[in-house]
């Protein structure tokens, strides 16, 4: 398998927030979550890239998917590289064109480790396949209610917590993949996703993709979903102090950044949290991370600084998630193949 290094340079790259987060993992959780990162990442340039024709997007996807279930020929390799438009981020271009080492990688894993990964990113790939036959079937993205909102974020992220907490079961005895904690992981995903949604709105809309039908409601619905990925980070045991690290600072990081996001949205500017302001959140986070009263303390001042209601988060609040009924509102249970189960999807705001 390729080395942390050469995964720390393309994350560098495409998500420098994020690399960091990684680089708090210990052995063999970091390689394993860095090669599902940067195995997404391709994934969202096949669904970002300014595709002419869904059929060539489509086409793209499909070759995609052949590489997750077998190792990839290196010819075939070459003319998906060279299928996608040149008007890509140059991170991304790198990256694509390392993709080869990126899926032999995914082959040489353990095999409960690559059967988590295929499993979980051949269903976000399936969610947007789906989202691209959409947006050419309305001629734009445009999410029109909350429910839509949430199953949208539950295939580019929800599927990714899960995929973290089922690789974090492989490496420790402690904890059993059990129902409560992938429904957790699911709103750790969906808290992140929602934040990025918010941040990137008005860039996301001169791009023709309206995620955002109501800043108020998605606001709202975050509170939930924080609780849900603070629980998550609860019930990681100590012993796991990289792993714990990586979602504690993943988590009070976007809890954080709300009143940033908020203020740069209203004056139209690219504000962000200062750099200075991060590293000390990310100090506290460290000398305290097996401590967690001290983090449920921080968790709830910085979600009362954020303006998220979350003392007001009963256990089910399923109604306030549930927007206008839709024919085959269940299509993602076709979709999905994962644990989660009708009642699960209820809570996480998709279905009701």
């Amino acid at each position: 398998m390729s080395g942390v290094e050469f995964y720390q340079k393309h994350l560098d790259r495409v998500s420098r927030s994020f690399a960091y987060c990684i680089s708090k993992l210990d052995t063999p959780l970091r390689g394993w979550v860095s090669l599902t990162y940067l195995i997404c990442r391709i994934l969202d340039t096949v669904e970002d890239a300014p595709w002419r024709k869904l059929s060539q997007q489509l086409r793209q996807f499909g070759e995609f998917d052949g590489f997750l279930t077998a190792p990839p020929v290196d010819e075939r390799m070459a003319d998906w590289q060279q299928a996608f438009p040149s008007e890509i981020p140059e991170g991304e271009r790198l990256l694509l064109m390392d993709s080869t080492l990126i899926f032999k990688d995914l082959h040489a894993v353990p095999l409960t480790v690559r059967g988590v990964i295929q499993e979980m990113v051949e269903c976000m790939s399936a969610g947007m396949q789906y989202y691209s036959r959409l947006r050419r079937q309305r001629g734009q993205l445009r999410l029109r209610n909350l429910r839509e909102v949430n199953q949208y974020c539950f295939f580019v992220a929800g599927v990714v917590g899960e995929t973290l907490a089922r690789l974090v079961t492989v490496v420790e005895p402690q904890l059993k993949v059990a129902q409560r904690l992938v429904v957790q992981a699911h709103h750790f995903g969906l808290f992140l996703q929602k934040i990025n949604l918010l941040k990137d709105q008005l860039d996301d809309e001169r791009e023709g993709r309206f995620f955002v039908h109501s800043r108020p409601e998605i606001r709202r619905s975050l509170a939930k979903n924080a609780l849900g990925a603070w629980q998550f980070l609860a019930n990681i045991p100590v012993s796991q102090r990289g792993f714990r690290l990586f979602c504690g600072h993943s988590l009070f990081l976007g809890l954080a950044s709300l009143p940033w996001i908020e203020k740069a949205y209203v004056r139209k500017l690219a504000d962000k949290i200062p750099r200075a302001a991060t590293m000390e959140l990310f100090g506290l986070i460290e000398r305290n991370i097996d401590d967690n009263q001290y983090l449920e303390s921080l968790f709830y001042d910085l979600a009362e600084a954020g303006s998220l209601e979350i003392h007001g988060v009963a256990e089910s609040v399923t109604q306030d998630f549930v927007g206008p009924s839709q024919r085959d509102e269940d299509w993602f249970n076709r979709l999905y193949r994962g644990e989660l189960q009708a009642a699960d999807f209820v809570d996480l705001g998709m279905s009701g």
